[in-house]
């Protein structure tokens, strides 16, 4: 507002100076300086940002104890590391629809196909003695910023897809299934979308977040009961790590 009433007496000046009469014309010499001026007083393009090494990812995720303090939850443990994209052991567990399986889980190979990515690190983590909290981060690097920013769009495209889909989540060896609606994308604000799928017969929600800066796609899942927004909180954690 105070940038705008500036410029508005600026030119009520600028009228007035017009109408007053007669004023010399500015000379060559004149116009030239305020020229040079002007030209000389842009600043210059800020400097683009190194990709994110490889070896840098584990540095990018939250510890143990931000994560406790953000799900307000001391009971978290570490969990596995993953160094890759899998689909998981059919032994073990099975999702249907599998195309559909990004929507549900972080890290899931229908995000990553053709995008071209270069490497991924995950860390997770769960209630311990009942697991019923669990996470997910994962941070990816592509070859460049705009090819992260491609993943991440055709990511979006496929929640969009799956939207409002039935998904079926298959436990082989307890024998049991969970039956879940896959949600919408919604523009989370900073760069990050979310996601919320609902168990229609349990309190239990599976929350998704993802974003991208520079040349990492983030990923985040979790999966328990009176979730809130903890999703997008890791993720903007994560981001506030990446240098833009």
């Amino acid at each position: 507002m105070r940038v705008a009433l500036a410029l508005s007496s600026a030119a009520v000046l600028a009228v007035g100076t017009a109408c007053g009469g007669e004023s010399a014309a500015p000379t060559e010499d004149s116009t030239a300086e305020a020229s040079a001026t002007s030209t000389s007083s842009a600043p210059p393009p800020p400097p683009t940002p190194a990709p994110v090494a490889a070896a840098k990812l584990p540095e990018l995720l939250p510890s143990l104890e931000e994560l406790k303090t953000i799900m307000d939850n001391p009971q978290l443990i570490e969990g596995p590391n993953s160094t890759g994209v899998a689909v998981p052991d059919p032994s073990q567990q099975v999702y249907e629809p599998e195309n559909c399986a990004s929507s549900f889980s972080g890290g899931a190979p229908p995000a990553y196909e053709g995008t071209g990515y270069r490497k991924f690190h995950g860390a997770s983590q769960v209630q311990s003695p009942t697991p019923s909290l669990m996470l997910g981060e994962s941070v990816v690097t592509f070859d460049s910023a705009a090819a992260a920013q491609r993943a991440l769009a055709n990511y979006v495209e496929q929640w969009r897809r799956c939207a409002n889909k039935q998904f079926v989540w298959k436990m082989i060896v307890q024998g049991q299934q969970a039956a879940f609606t896959l949600g919408e994308p919604v523009d989370a604000g900073g760069g990050v979308t979310s996601l919320r799928n609902v168990n229609d017969n349990s309190p239990v929600a599976v929350t998704r977040a993802i974003a991208a800066k520079n040349n990492v796609l983030v990923d985040v899942q979790i999966m328990g009961s009176n979730l809130a927004e903890q999703n997008v909180t890791i993720a903007n954690r994560i981001l506030e790590k990446i240098p833009n």
